[in-house]
Parts: structure tokens; sequence; C-alpha cells
């Protein structure tokens, strides 16, 4: 009787201690869809700065949700207060494939605020979006890319980079999550957004 109470006493107090570790599992579970910032080693940044491409260049690795079939990168410029799409680039999951979308993004800006796009999972596709004009001396400019992994519901974009140009000679200071607050970037000459997203089809 002594060793079945010591029994259920000792279930009892492995459930308690298992019920904080579940719900973190589900968290877990809940976060495995993410955008992040690339861990590079040395010799990758090394080859970036060779290249002459380690302020323009930012990398990112994803994965997408289980029951997403592509991703997309989109580039916006502000006008008027509105994002306009002025780019992007699609790659969709290959037929046969059962593992989740997963791999890299890659972009490059340049001194045109154009950008070169890059998605290399399960294939590689890529491309350039037009220059956006800009009339005047540029006296401060500003980049901002995520700082840590986010997570990546399904259809919903990202915004993974900030890029900010002036003629005037302060900047504000702000992160990619001023996408969802345009009115922040109010009296910019230049304010351009990257996104992922991940969607069903």
């Amino acid at each position: 009787m002594r060793e079945r109470m010591r029994k259920i006493l000792l279930v009892a107090v492995l459930l308690l201690l298992l019920v904080p570790a579940l719900g973190g599992c589900q968290e877990q579970e809940a976060e495995k869809a993410f955008v992040a910032p690339y861990d590079m080693s040395q010799d990758q940044q090394e080859l970036l700065s060779l290249l002459g491409l380690e302020d323009a260049a930012l990398v990112f690795s994803f994965q997408a949700p289980e029951e997403a079939a592509k991703v997309t990168a989109h580039t916006y410029v502000l006008e008027d207060g509105v994002w306009v799409e002025n780019g992007g680039v699609s790659l969709l999951r290959e037929g046969g494939e059962s593992q989740p979308l997963a791999g890299e993004f890659a972009l490059v800006y340049h001194q045109d605020r154009s950008m070169d796009l890059h998605l290399n999972a399960q294939g590689r596709v890529s491309f350039s979006s037009d220059p956006v004009p800009f009339e005047g001396e540029l006296l401060s400019a500003a980049r901002g890319a995520i700082p840590e992994s986010q997570p990546a519901p399904l259809g919903e974009e990202v915004p993974v980079a900030l890029f900010l140009e002036d003629g005037g000679t302060s900047m504000k200071s702000l992160t990619p999550q001023s996408y969802f607050t345009p009115q922040e970037l109010e009296g910019m000459d230049v304010a351009q957004a990257v996104t992922l997203e991940f969607s069903a089809g």
C-alpha cells in the first residue's frame, strides 16, 4: 500500500514538472516557422568583405510553416504614406517534397536603390528590382535588419529589412517593424522595405 502511494505521488510530481515543459514544446512547435539573420562563419564574412559587399548584403535563413507551398520576397517603396510594391520573387515547393520549405534569402542593396533578391530552398530564383529615383543631394542614410529570429505565420508578411535615405542631416533610428507603421517614416525622402511571406499556393 505504501509502495503504491509512493508511485502515485511520483507520477503526480512528474506530471507537475512536465506541464511547463509540454507548454514549452508547444511554443517551440508554433515557432518552428521563422525568419532569422543568417549565422555567418568567419570565412563567409571575409568573403563578403573581399567582394566589397559587407555593407550592401543582408542574408537571412528561414523555415516556412509546414502547409506553405510558396515563399515570396517583396520589395516596397513608400509613396505618399503608402507602401507600393516595386518587385519581388517567389519560390514554389517541389511537388513531391514532404519537408517544409527551408533555406536562405539574400539581398544586395545598390547605390541606385535597386536590390538583387536571391531565394534558395529546394532550388534557386533571383530578381532585381528597378532603381528608385532620388532628386537632390543625399546627406544621410540608414538601414535596419531584423536582429533576431521572428515568427513567420502563414499568409503574413514578415518585414526583414528597412532602407532610409534623406537629404537632411539627421536620421531616425527605426527598425523593419516600421513597415507596419509607415507614418513613422513621414518626412524621409526615400523609404524602402523588404518582406518575406509564406503562403499555401
